[in-house]
C-alpha cells in the first residue's frame, strides 16, 4: 500500500466497518477479504472504552440486540478487544490491504500506540472533545483523518491549528445524519476543503458518506475529494447502528460503489486542457474568407 504520508495520486476508498463486524472475529476477517475483493484501499474500525465513554444512564438505557436489553450490552458485545484488533492487523496483512482506527477516548488511543496503523481518525462523534484532540496531537504526529459532521466553519480552523504538526490532515466533509438527505449532504464543502488545501498543503480533502448510494460520493470526487469513506456491512442486522446506510458486502453493492467512484475519477481527469486522442473535427474544410 502507498504511504499515507504523501499526497494520494488516486482517490482512497475506505470501507468503514463501524460495529458491523458484531465483535465476531470470523465475521471481521470475512469483511476484510470481501472489502479487498470489492476494491477498497483501506479498512476502518472504531475503538472506545465503553465503560468510560458512556455515562451510566446511557449504558443502562433500553436497547434491543442479540447481546441483551441495554445499550451497554450492545456496545460491549460489538466492541473489539486489542486481541481482536491484532487479528484484524494480521488478516489485513494477508489480504494486502491497509487499516486504521477511529479512536474515541484517550485510554483507547494509548492502548493502540503499539499497533502499526498507517492512519488515525478523529470522528465527528467526538468533535467537542477538545482536550482529547490536543493530547493526541502531543503524542501522535502521523497522518490524521478528521470528519467534520455536526461542526461549523470554525472547526476547520481549529483542526488546522491543533494538528498543525501532523504529516497530513485528511479533512472529510460529513453530515452526522443517518441517512443524510440530499439537501443536507453539502458536497460543495469538499470544494471548499480543496481550496483550503491550496493554502495548506497538508490538507487532503475528502468525503465521509452517510447518504444512500454512490451519487454523493461521485459528486464529491468531482469536487476534489481524494478520500471517500463508505459504511459497509455483512448481511442485515437492523438493530446495529448505521445499518440502513451501509452497503452489504455479501452482494455486489459495495463493488458497484467502488466502480462508480473509479468511473467518476476517470471522467474527472486532470485540470490541464488537452486535445484527447478520440477527438476529431467534424468539419475539416476551412472556408476561405475574403
Amino acid at each position: 500500500m502507498a504511504s499515507m504520508n504523501t499526497p494520494p495520486r488516486k482517490v482512497i476508498i475506505v470501507a468503514e466497518f463501524t460495529c458491523n463486524h458484531l465483535g465476531d472475529r470470523e465475521r471481521l476477517k470475512a469483511m476484510v477479504w470481501l472489502s479487498k475483493k470489492a476494491g477498497a484501499d483501506l479498512i476502518k474500525i472504531q475503538k472506545r472504552n465503553v465503560d468510560t465513554f458512556y455515562p451510566p444512564e446511557q449504558l443502562n438505557a433500553p436497547y434491543a440486540s442479540t447481546f441483551g436489553t441495554t445499550l451497554g450490552d450492545y456496545r460491549k458485545g460489538v466492541e473489539l478487544s486489542l486481541e481482536d484488533i491484532s487479528v484484524l492487523e494480521e488478516e489485513c496483512k494477508k489480504a494486502d490491504i491497509g487499516w486504521f482506527v477511529s479512536v474515541l477516548d484517550y485510554e483507547s488511543f494509548l492502548s493502540l500506540e503499539r499497533l502499526k496503523s498507517p492512519l488515525l481518525k478523529i470522528p465527528s462523534t467526538i468533535s467537542e472533545h477538545r482536550l482529547f484532540h490536543k493530547k493526541v496531537a502531543d503524542r501522535y504526529k502521523g497522518p490524521i483523518v478528521v470528519s467534520t459532521g455536526f461542526t461549523s466553519h470554525e472547526y476547520e480552523d481549529y483542526v488546522q491549528e491543533v494538528f498543525k504538526d501532523n504529516e497530513r490532515i485528511y479533512l472529510l466533509q460529513t453530515t452526522s445524519t443517518y441517512p443524510t438527505p440530499p439537501e443536507e449532504s453539502s458536497i460543495a464543502v469538499v470544494r471548499h476543503y480543496r481550496d483550503l488545501s491550496k493554502k495548506n498543503p497538508k490538507i487532503i480533502p475528502g468525503y465521509s458518506s452517510h447518504d444512500h448510494g454512490s451519487l454523493g460520493s461521485m459528486l464529491a470526487v468531482a469536487a476534489g475529494a481524494l478520500m471517500i469513506e463508505k459504511h459497509v456491512k455483512l448481511g442485515k442486522s437492523p438493530w446495529v447502528h448505521f445499518d440502513q446506510v451501509a452497503l452489504d458486502l455479501s452482494g455486489d453493492d459495495f463493488s458497484k460503489f467502488v466502480q462508480d467512484i473509479r468511473i467518476a475519477e476517470k471522467m474527472l481527469g486532470d485540470e490541464k486542457k488537452t486535445i484527447k486522442p478520440s477527438e476529431h473535427h467534424k468539419y475539416t474544410h476551412i472556408p476561405k474568407i475574403d
